[in-house]
């Protein structure tokens, strides 16, 4: 046992058993350097979720005490931990666990399903980490008491500190500075954002009893695991979470799907594709898992009667397999309906917008969500020979969303459809909508023009109205009367758009997308997102999304990149700053001009 062990492969560290807690197999992967399309994504999940700023405030908060200690390494035996804060007393040990998510209040309760005393599934992932480290933390210190504490965001706790995260510094990530020392630091005044924080420190030690004999249990399995010696342990094989593995595709030789679930047919084509079959009747899950069992995993072969279930998922499903196995487009009846119902004008808008745990400005509170940036194109009327495009992209230190709500109403007036893909932009409207009541901020002409475009604002308690509404979500109706083969599935718009655009020249001869018609060394023409591939600013927005609510991972990608310009290491260089401007200008608006492409090849095939 020791402190600052060199931890080796065949160490169990906490990242390793919160993987092989969700799936051995995974861990096996990992520990072997298998390729993951998840390569990156912690870091980047880290800096998305503004992790670095919960850090740097977490931090300044705790050095209230000046021997706690940050990213302190404990081993016992072949188990390791990297403790985010660490602070030994004469009497105890007290164990922090840093994260950005957020929480009502500082109850302990909110941990603890409703009717019994086991943890709640939305918290299990956070305490088994934090019941790890306590384990491997009394191996280290038998007979000290070990206190965990989760420290995190409380979203209902305002600041009355100004542009915090104006003073956070991100530190520059070379590969020979000292991993204990802090990824940013805050640079503002110490005592006052102790005086006045947003962070809550919550004793958790009742759930890591509670869950401590089955981490003890599983550690010691997986250690036994990657020896090689239980046999006996076989994958997990369904739906979930194997659809979404991140081995799955991630290389054609050393593919730990392939090794979990030997032969099987290519995505979209295999029965754990099948359109949300996890919310179906319980006789199409239990046929699911029987083909799965039975190695009958061709989603063609899939009995039509059992479709059937989820709300609106079946006929999902059902043209989803109709496109497979005919080879071709599906167009249900009822498409051609809903594209005349449109009125002109016809506006397409994208929205990007940032949640992060800081506020922007004093009286904010954390999460509150700030839309930075819009994307509209516009057809007049059904001739139009011009398509038109307004954009706006906020660029200063201040409080964007009055200023974006009237640039938008400035862009699409107070007639026609408003089109969108998926439900992204009316949360962020009725977002937008609350929070400048709550300030005091919302001009009865505002107010009026939103009951207008999105239908009025509910009582307290109540749900969002939509009625009056001039929205329309092209996304539903993707879903309900439209599948292409090479969308295997998906509904996001970027599946559907690199669909539609690979087999369309009626679309690569518009003027109106010719900048976005190229192609590949080899001739073959490229998906419109791929166009715009090598950003500036180092991270791909445009990498594709299997869900269909795609907006949402759009938006983590511009999310950064905005992060970065406003506060982060490029905040100072002009010169990356404007490249930065120009990449979200021209992802943003491909996100407007897909549903543009979209619509018109609807068009095309309902005459």
């Amino acid at each position: 046992m020791g402190e600052n062990g060199v931890v080796t492969e065949r160490h169990l560290t906490k990242g390793d058993f919160k993987l092989g807690y969700q799936c051995p197999f995974k861990l096996r992967y990992k520990k072997a350097k298998y390729p993951s399309t998840l390569a990156e994504n912690e870091m980047l999940e880290f800096f998305a979720e503004a992790g670095f700023m919960v850090e740097a405030i977490a931090h300044a908060v705790m050095r209230a005490n000046p021997d706690v200690v940050f990213e302190k390494t404990l081993q016992a035996g072949r188990f390791s931990a990297r403790l985010d804060g660490f602070e030994q007393f004469p009497d105890r040990i007290v164990l922090t666990e840093i994260k950005a998510k957020s929480i009502d209040g500082a109850d302990p309760e909110q941990f603890f399903k409703k009717r019994t005393r086991e943890v709640d599934g939305d918290w299990l992932e956070y305490m088994l980490d934090i019941t790890f480290q306590v384990m491997v933390a009394e191996s280290c210190f038998p007979g000290v008491t070990v206190v965990p504490q989760l420290c995190m965001v409380n979203k209902n706790k305002p600041s009355s500190l100004d542009a915090i995260y104006a003073k956070i510094d991100l530190l520059e990530d070379s590969e020979d500075r000292d991993r204990s020392l802090p990824r940013a630091v805050y640079t503002g005044d110490v005592e006052a954002l102790r005086a006045d924080h947003f962070l809550e420190f919550i004793n958790v030690r009742e759930c890591v009893d509670i869950l401590m004999p089955e981490v003890r249990a599983k550690a010691a399995e997986l250690l036994d695991f990657i020896d090689g010696k239980r046999p006996d342990i076989t994958p997990r094989l369904g739906t979930s979470p194997c659809k979404a593995c991140e081995y799955r595709d991630a290389d054609p030789v050393r593919d730990g799907f392939a090794e979990c679930w030997g032969p099987t047919p290519p995505r979209g084509e295999n029965v754990i594709d099948l359109y949300r079959a996890g919310n179906g009747t319980n006789e199409l899950k239990a046929e699911v898992a029987r083909r799965i069992a039975g190695g009958q995993l061709r989603l063609a072969d899939f009995p039509d009667d059992l479709l059937a279930g989820g709300k609106s998922s079946g006929q999902v499903r059902r043209n989803q397999k109709q496109a497979l196995v005919s080879g071709r487009e599906v167009v249900s009846e009822g498409l051609a309906e809903k594209l005349a119902a449109f009125v002109y004008p016809v506006h397409f808008i994208d929205f990007e917008a940032s949640r992060i745990p800081v506020p922007y400005v004093a009286g904010m509170k954390p999460y509150e969500q700030v839309a930075f940036q819009f994307s509209c194109h516009t057809l007049r009327s059904a001739s139009s020979i011009e398509l038109e495009h307004r954009a706006w992209l906020n660029l200063n230190d201040v409080y964007p969303n009055e200023e974006f709500l009237r640039e938008l109403r400035s862009a699409i007036g107070d007639t026609g459809t408003v089109l969108i893909w998926s439900g992204y932009e009316l949360s962020t409207l009725r977002h937008v909508r609350r929070q400048l009541r709550e300030r005091g901020m919302l001009t009865a002409d505002l107010a009026a023009w939103l009951v207008g475009l999105i239908g009025s604002e509910p009582a307290v308690g109540e749900e969002d109205k939509t009625v009056g509404s001039r929205v329309v979500d092209l996304l539903k109706i993707s879903q309900a009367h439209y599948a292409h083969p090479l969308m295997r599935g998906s509904h996001s718009i970027k599946r559907v758009l690199d669909a539609v655009w690979s087999g369309a020249p009626h679309l690569w001869a518009e003027p109106w997308f010719a900048e976005y018609y190229k192609k590949s060394n080899d001739g073959a023409v490229l998906d419109p997102y791929a166009t715009l591939a090598g950003s500036p600013i180092g991270i791909d927005l445009a990498e594709s999304d299997e869900s269909d609510e795609s907006a949402v991972t759009d938006g983590v990608g511009a999310m950064r990149a905005y992060q970065d310009m406003l506060y982060g290491e490029h905040k100072n260089d002009l010169a990356m700053r404007d490249k930065m401007r120009d990449s979200l200008l021209r992802y943003c608006g491909l996100d407007t001009a897909a549903m543009v492409i979209i619509w018109k090849h609807w068009h095309s095939l309902v005459g």
